[in-house]
């Protein structure tokens, strides 16, 4: 079953892996799929998720110094023919303008066959783009019966009316979410509780919204995540750094608790919004530990599609 199939089944689990394409000094695309292929072994994902990275200047100095990648749809193609897995591909879609952005969204789907997208908008609202919004990008995809296109969106639990973002975002064609790495659990419950609110009001069904972790191993990697917007409470990060040593183990034990209780908030109040995972790794180093990350929130997540009762409708 293709991944675009599996979104739209609210019982049917949908796990995708995160991961940058490779740079320059990561040596060709070919050996770098492969020793993907072999560490993904470990694990059973239904999709690989590829951001596209671009230096961000709105945010202030970066932690992490950009470095040049491979192109997220070049790499995609490749996944899929020597991996033998779909890749959903993210785009910045506000750099060039709406001809432009169309005859580059055709091209990725004709010519490399990536069939998945996610529709990422501008850093900032005070920048003024040359090209359309996330949701002006949506439209024109529904509208094209050229294109044979999956699309998402980004969640940003912390944004404020963020629900109602969803609710737009899938009026013009979005048919799932990724949320931001997630380190607590009280405003993507929040917003998933406000989002199926939304959905009774306009008698709609929601899109599926995967929820992103990832580990993290220093202080550095702390500093990134909190440079890209994503929220950290005090006493978490304080616990964090408790141990460098065992940061990673910590990182995990407290996804895990994230998770759970996002599960349990949703069974308890019978909310339908359909939920996934995606899980990344920020750092190359952190490669082993976001597998074992993967598998273990998978277990959590495979079990809870198994055992609820929500979705049977």
């Amino acid at each position: 079953m293709r991944i675009k199939d599996k979104i739209k089944r609210p019982r049917r689990p949908v796990v995708a892996y995160e991961i940058l394409p490779p740079r320059e000094k990561d040596g060709t695309l070919n050996s770098y799929a492969e020793n993907i292929s072999s560490l993904l072994s470990q694990t059973h994902i239904d999709a690989i998720n590829i951001p596209e990275v671009r230096d961000e200047v709105a945010r202030g100095e970066r932690p992490i110094k950009n470095q040049v990648r491979a192109e997220p749809r070049e790499f995609g193609r490749l996944l899929q023919d020597i991996v033998g897995i779909e890749a959903i591909v993210n785009r910045v879609v506000v750099h060039q303008n709406i001809d432009e952005e169309m005859k580059w969204l055709e091209e990725t789907n004709l010519k490399y066959e990536i069939e998945n997208l996610i529709t990422v908008g501008g850093e900032s609202r005070d920048i003024r783009y040359p090209g359309p919004t996330v949701n002006q990008a949506l439209n024109a995809v529904s509208q094209n019966d050229r294109l044979n296109l999956l699309c998402g969106g980004i969640s940003i639990p912390s944004r404020d009316r963020e629900s109602l973002r969803l609710i737009e975002k899938s009026e013009n064609g979005s048919e799932f979410f990724t949320t931001q790495v997630l380190y607590d659990a009280s405003k993507v419950i929040k917003m998933i509780t406000h989002y199926q609110k939304r959905c009774d009001d306009k008698n709609t069904f929601p899109r599926r919204v995967l929820l992103s972790f990832a580990p993290v191993s220093s202080e550095k990697n702390i500093k990134f995540l909190k440079w890209l917007g994503v929220e950290i409470p005090k006493k978490t990060e304080e616990s964090l750094l408790k141990d460098n040593a065992k940061m990673s183990e910590k990182s995990m034990e407290i996804t895990i608790n994230v998770l759970n209780e996002i599960l349990n908030h949703l069974e308890k109040n019978k909310i339908k919004v359909p939920i996934g995972l995606n899980v990344e790794h920020i750092m190359s180093y952190n490669f082993q530990a976001s597998i074992e990350m993967l598998q273990e929130l998978s277990r959590i997540y495979r079990e809870f599609c198994i055992k609820t009762t929500i979705y049977k409708f």
